[in-house]
């Protein structure tokens, strides 16, 4: 994984703006361009209580949207930064994730963070892009977007791993981007105890030792691969919730970013696998990077 253009969505409001500020420090420290894109909401135009003809309000809003975008270019260019502005106009998760997989090799975006109901409604386009942009997506909470300037830079990156194929997938991923920061890395594995109660309760027994025993073979593993690329490596083997523990480790540890998988578009794996994603994404002080590795 190389980011040499981050493309960085906005609607104009605090939140996004916020977000974006953070995507011009990561790409300042990864030296890649940005690409604003501002995206006219259609389903305005076609709503019911707007005055006007549908074609004189889409214009208003492709006005408005280009608005945006150049205000937010010239403040990447303020930054140092290569940066252009760019306006479509259709539905914003899937115009973000067409433009994405067109023009960009990761998305920087804010979600709404914490607030279930306030998730609902602002926080649904960030989580549509996540689970159907075809590049990974950095995701910036309100409390990561407020860091001090000084703990902007990613000099550790987090990838929690559990084992499965989505996640060794995105960690040897997260180390070509480590090698990118030139950041150190964290290898997290977290033995979840709520579901080897589940599985006891289910008659299918496994051995917590066991379970540690195999996350040391996988960090051995990875660790080996991390040195290959000149990475410093740490590792850690908790237990509890992953959610938490993930958050709690990032930001005890002074970690910059976590990057994770996520397993897509929907149903049963999505439901176990990404639920702690989702978790983290919702409440993590820093940005997290999810990807949906290619089958």
């Amino acid at each position: 994984m190389t980011i040499q253009t981050l493309l960085i969505p906005t609607d104009g409001s605090d939140r996004a703006t916020a977000a974006a500020r953070r995507g011009f420090d990561l790409a300042a420290q990864l030296e890649a361009t940005v690409r604003v894109l501002s995206v006219a909401d259609s389903s305005i135009a076609s709503g019911a209580g707007y005055s006007g003809d549908s074609a004189s309000i889409r214009e208003r809003l492709r006005e408005t949207a280009a608005e945006r975008a150049e205000s937010l270019r010239a403040d990447a260019e303020e930054r140092g930064l290569e940066a252009t502005a760019a306006v479509r106009e259709g539905i914003p998760a899937s115009e973000i994730a067409d433009d994405a997989d067109e023009h960009a090799d990761a998305v920087v975006m804010g979600t709404a963070g914490r607030g279930v109901v306030v998730r609902a409604v602002v926080g649904s386009v960030a989580d549509k892009v996540v689970r159907t942009a075809p590049v990974p997506v950095v995701t910036v909470t309100p409390d990561a977007a407020s860091v001090d300037e000084r703990e902007r830079t990613v000099d550790d990156l987090l990838l929690p791993t559990d084992g499965s194929d989505t996640a060794e997938a995105v960690v040897r991923q997260g180390l070509d981007l480590a090698a990118q920061f030139g950041a150190t890395v964290h290898l997290l594995t977290v033995v979840d105890d709520d579901h080897l109660e589940t599985r006891s309760l289910l008659g299918e027994d496994d051995d917590p030792d066991e379970l540690v025993a195999r996350a040391g073979e996988r960090h051995t593993e990875l660790v080996s691969a991390g040195r290959d690329r000149g990475l410093e490596v740490v590792t850690a083997t908790t237990n509890g919730d992953p959610a938490e523990e993930i958050v709690d480790y990032a930001d005890r540890e002074g970690v910059g970013l976590i990057a994770m998988g996520t397993a897509g578009r929907g149903g049963f794996e999505r439901f176990v696998v990404g639920s702690v994603t989702d978790a983290v994404v919702r409440t993590a002080p820093v940005p997290v990077l999810t990807d949906r590795p290619t089958e």
